[in-house]
C-alpha cells in the first residue's frame, strides 16, 4: 500500500504544476464535493464516506460569549468554574482540561499534533457533543491513525485559504483581486513592520488564513460561528522554553511559536485586534502576562470576570 501511495504521487507530480503541489498526498484517495458557496459538502476517503457539518449552516448561528482556551502556562492559574451556558473552544492540548471544562468547539490545524499526542485526538472525537474544525489532511489522519469508526464527535472541514483542496495555491494578491472571495477579507498591510502575506475571513467558506498559531485559525472560526465577546485563556505567546500546561519538562513537542513570533504571529494578533474592534467583536485576554500587550487585547483576569 506504502508504495502504490508514492506512485500516486509521482504521477500526481508528474500531471500536475507546482501550484498543486499540496494535493499530492491527497489524490487519489480524497474526494470531496463543494457546496454552492464553494464549501466542501461531502468527504470520502479510500471509498469510506464521513459526515461533515455544512460550514453554510454554521454562519452566525451562535452569539453572545466564547471562552477560547489555548495552551500556554498560564492556564495552570485558571480554576474554570464560569456557568456552563458560556459556551467554550479548545485548540490542540485543552482537551485535557475536559475534567474542568465542558468543551463545545474545537480547531485541530497542526497536523503533527495527530501523531504527537494521539491519546488527546482520541478522547476528542470520541465526545458525540463536541464539533471538531480541521483540514481534509487532518481528518485523513485522524481515520488511519483510529479508523473512521472512531470519531463520534460533529466534523467541519476547514481550508487554509492559500491552498484550497484540490485547487492551485494562491497568492495573496491574486485573491484581492477576485471579486468571488475578498468581499469578506481584511487585508493586513503594514509598511513599518516586516510580515508574511496576511489577512483575516470573516467568511470561512472561502478559507481560512492562517498566521503560524491555531489561535488565529480559532479568531476567524469565532467570528463566522456569530460570537461577539470572546475571552482568550492560556493565549501567552512568551517563556517558548517552559512546558504547555498539559506537559511536563520531559515531553515537550517542539514548537517554532518563538521564531515566527515577530514576523508572523505579532502582526496577526495587531490585525484581528484591529479587525474585532471594526466588527464591534469585544476580545478580552486573560493572561495577565502575555506577550501581546493591552493595546491588542484588553487584560482581565478570569476570576475578575467570572
Amino acid at each position: 500500500m506504502k508504495l502504490s501511495d508514492e506512485l500516486f504521487k509521482v504521477i500526481y507530480r508528474l500531471t500536475h504544476t507546482k501550484r498543486y503541489k499540496h494535493n499530492r498526498k491527497r489524490w487519489p484517495h480524497v474526494k470531496i464535493s463543494r457546496g454552492d458557496c464553494g464549501q466542501i459538502v461531502d468527504f470520502a476517503y479510500k471509498g469510506i464516506t464521513i459526515p461533515i457539518i455544512d460550514l453554510k449552516s454554521l454562519k452566525h448561528a451562535f452569539t453572545g460569549q466564547l471562552i477560547m482556551v489555548a495552551s500556554g502556562p498560564s492556564i495552570n492559574q485558571i480554576t474554570f468554574k464560569h456557568s456552563p451556558s458560556v459556551l467554550t473552544l479548545g485548540v490542540n492540548g485543552s482537551y485535557c482540561l475536559k475534567d474542568k471544562i465542558n468543551f463545545n468547539f474545537y480547531v485541530i490545524t497542526d497536523i503533527h499534533f495527530f501523531s504527537q499526542r494521539p491519546e488527546i485526538v482520541e478522547q476528542i472525537i470520541a465526545n458525540p457533543d463536541l464539533l471538531l474544525f480541521l483540514q481534509v489532511d487532518g481528518l485523513v489522519k485522524i481515520i488511519n491513525l483510529f479508523g473512521n469508526q472512531s470519531i463520534r464527535c460533529k466534523v467541519a472541514l476547514i481550508e487554509d485559504a492559500f491552498k484550497l483542496t484540490y485547487q492551485p495555491i494562491q497568492t495573496l494578491s491574486e485573491i484581492k483581486k477576485d471579486p468571488t472571495r475578498n468581499k469578506s477579507i481584511y487585508f493586513y498591510h503594514n509598511d513599518h513592520r516586516e510580515h508574511e502575506p496576511l489577512a483575516f475571513e470573516t467568511n470561512i467558506v472561502n478559507g481560512v488564513f492562517p498566521a503560524k498559531t491555531v489561535v488565529y485559525w480559532a479568531l476567524q472560526i469565532a467570528v463566522y460561528l456569530g460570537f461577539n465577546q470572546l475571552y482568550l485563556a492560556g493565549v501567552d505567546l512568551n517563556n517558548f522554553h517552559l512546558p504547555r500546561f498539559y506537559e511536563t519538562p520531559d515531553n515537550i513537542t517542539y514548537s517554532q511559536l518563538a521564531s515566527d513570533f515577530e514576523k508572523n504571529i505579532l502582526p496577526a494578533f495587531e490585525h484581528a485586534s484591529y479587525v474585532m474592534k471594526a466588527l464591534k467583536v469585544e476580545v478580552t485576554n486573560m493572561s495577565l502576562d502575555s506577550a501581546l500587550d493591552t493595546d491588542i487585547f484588553e487584560k482581565q483576569a478570569y476570576n475578575d470576570i467570572f
